[in-house]
């Protein structure tokens, strides 16, 4: 019998032959670098895709987003709700892809209602305004350029459903007060009641828990962490407190008397009454008329024929676009560079903390670098620093400081600052080396002093059966552990440092305002200031803000108008990353609770850090 076993698996049709198994790969370095590599190019690609569609849709939506032609007679129009940004920042490009409205910032606003005052196509201004919180550094600049407005002969009007429904507003109604006609909605509350601060104070509850606040200030008057350390307020503290307190009442019921003489004489009665309701506002005469908004419209329609309302918002960009297209148009311009150090000053980069912790953070390295790289600019002949910010890190004031010292001395650039709400602490430092300083009467700066320390979580552990154990090497090195308080080595080796930075501080003051070290020691001592004080006392040239600056620099260069000038604002952080970034952090991407489980974790991490931040009373008025 013949053997088929060979016919096994095979057909007529198709015989597959068997393949003798593959090799076994060898490890080989140079394919997993191109696999790498390959990969690598394939993300990088993807992102410039991304960054490539981004520029295509916003300069495509830019196209249609043309502000509107403005009528040939106009009545401005203009709503605030709160604090006004100092830069657009991303909300530009936001904007343009239609995530958001672009933001009308302070200085635009300002500058928009002095253009408006010598504008023969705008008649009148009508404000409507809520009872959020303002800064009163930014009221005095808005109501000096509405008295501005007011002087070349054009009316004004402000509406509002309340003025300081919340219990708080004697600060808004400072600046109704410097408008023609005050109307006010039916139901609504007038609250003039003067300017308060407070603060609570933790020591007590946090023995409880067995928490301990072990911090060290330089000098009496540096009280950002008593309400941690103590159960009530120091003499010095309350010294401190009180005159900012007076300082700045006196700041906004005296132009109020001076405005609106039909209160002058009984104004203090009514401000000792505090909130009073819409029938004794109008017999008073704190408000003109109680009405609607749409009585109001109505009104200036009558009062206006053939004028139409136009938003404040347009017309800033409009009187800025001619702006640009002029000096596009017109050859060589002035170029000044304004830098913002906004919030928290830190070592590194600049951005936002978690969830509110502070809502923005300088960081030194892009301040610094910002700065050099406007010094080195021969087209930008002035550099402005815009402060907003309590202080941070001396280490990082320092840094901004030098490049400050660098860019006016071995660059020959002159630098000014122009101070905002609060230019303390590390604010200050940072503005020392400067040109010239110019604040605002409300702005709070000084606050020259250190203050640091850590918090002992000792006893709280304790309470818990917490056992923690520690191997170390270096007598001092668990100095800045939360779980043991310092001991008598770490406090010493702790405190010096304090004295090392509060020394530093007052040589610079010393150095940068031309002082002696005992005229600066005796308005430092960690006291914060109002700008009017801080001038009266040599920390601060000028009062003004910033147009005041920029005048001072079209002037120095030779131009008729600030208007001549082009302001580059930086740092910059207008790219399509950003972009991506905004939208990847927005609140849709990240969750509430998600916020949080970081924030938490963050605090239980980070151990405490040396900071010198004027930790300032909730003022409200």
């Amino acid at each position: 019998m013949s053997d088929n076993s060979w016919l096994k698996g095979r057909t007529v049709v198709y015989n597959p032959v068997p393949k003798a198994p593959p090799k076994p790969r060898r490890f080989h370095i140079g394919r997993i670098l191109w696999t790498a590599l390959k990969r690598t190019c394939i993300v990088i690609g993807a992102v410039v895709l991304f960054s490539a569609v981004i520029g295509v849709w916003s300069a495509v939506r830019s196209g249609h987003k043309n502000v509107p032609a403005m009528p040939d007679q106009m009545v401005l129009t203009l709503t605030l709700s709160g604090h006004i940004p100092e830069e657009s920042g991303m909300s530009q490009y936001m904007a343009l892809l239609n995530f958001r409205d672009e933001e009308l910032t302070f200085n635009a606003l300002v500058d928009a209602i002095e253009r408006a005052a010598v504008d023969p196509h705008v008649k009148a201004l009508a404000f409507k305004v809520s009872s959020a919180g303002y800064d009163i550094s930014q009221l005095q600049e808005i109501r000096q350029a509405v008295l501005n407005f007011k002087a070349t002969g054009k009316k004004t009007y402000i509406y509002s459903e309340s003025y300081g429904g919340s219990g708080y507003g004697l600060g808004l109604y400072y600046l109704a007060s410097a408008f023609d006609e005050i109307w006010m909605q039916p139901v609504g509350v007038v609250s003039v009641g003067g300017v308060s601060a407070e603060m609570p104070f933790f020591k007590d509850v946090m023995e409880k828990y067995g928490v301990e606040a072990q911090f060290f200030q330089r000098k009496e008057y540096k009280n950002a962490m008593e309400h941690l350390t103590s159960s009530k307020m120091s003499e010095a503290s309350r010294e401190e407190t009180q005159g900012l307190i007076d300082n700045l009442a006196t700041q906004l019921i005296a132009p109020i008397k001076a405005d609106r003489q039909k209160i002058a004489q009984n104004f203090d009665g009514l401000l000792n009454l505090g909130m009073l309701t819409d029938d004794v506002a109008l017999k008073s005469g704190l408000i003109d008329r109680m009405d609607y908004e749409d009585a109001l419209i109505d009104f200036l329609d009558k009062a206006y024929p053939n004028t139409d309302l136009f938003p404040m918002d347009l017309y800033a960009s409009a009187k800025t676009r001619d702006h640009l297209d002029k000096n596009l148009l017109g050859g060589k311009k002035v170029s000044v560079a304004v830098i913002h150090v906004d919030g928290m000053i830190v070592s590194g980069s600049s951005g936002r903390s978690a969830y509110g912790l502070e809502s923005s953070m300088a960081g030194a390295d892009d301040i610094a670098g910002a700065i050099k790289t406007a010094a080195r600019d021969k087209k930008i002949k002035a550099i402005i620093l815009r402060v907003n910010s309590p202080g941070g890190s001396p280490s990082a004031s320092e840094t901004i400081a030098r490049a400050v010292h660098w860019a006016k001395v071995t660059k020959k650039k002159p630098v000014y600052v122009s101070m905002g709400a609060v230019a303390a602490s590390g604010g200050y430092w940072i503005s020392t080396e400067a040109t010239k300083i110019y604040a605002m009467d409300s702005t709070l700066t000084g606050s020259i002093g250190v203050v640091g320390g850590k918090i002992n979580l000792e006893k709280l552990w304790q309470k818990y059966d917490v056992n923690w154990e520690r191997v170390s090497y270096g007598k001092n090195s668990s100095m800045m552990s939360m779980n043991t308080p310092f001991s008598d080595s770490e406090q010493k080796q702790f405190e010096l440092t304090l004295d090392n930075v509060y020394d530093h501080f007052i040589v610079r003051v010393a150095q940068g305002r031309r002082l002696t070290r005992v005229q600066v020691e005796a308005i430092a001592k960690g006291h914060v200031w109002t700008g009017k004080e801080a001038k009266e006392k040599g920390l601060v040239d000028e009062i003004g803000g910033l147009n005041s600056v920029l005048d001072v620099v079209a002037a120095k260069n030779g131009l008729s108008s600030r208007h001549d000038l082009t302001v580059l604002h930086l740092p910059s952080v207008n790219d399509p990353f950003s972009v991506l970034f905004e939208l990847l952090s927005s609140e849709t991407f990240l969750p509430d609770i998600v916020g949080k489980v970081i924030l938490s974790v963050h605090l239980m991490t980070n151990s405490p850090r040396l900071v010198y931040d004027a930790d300032l009373p909730q003022i409200k008025g």
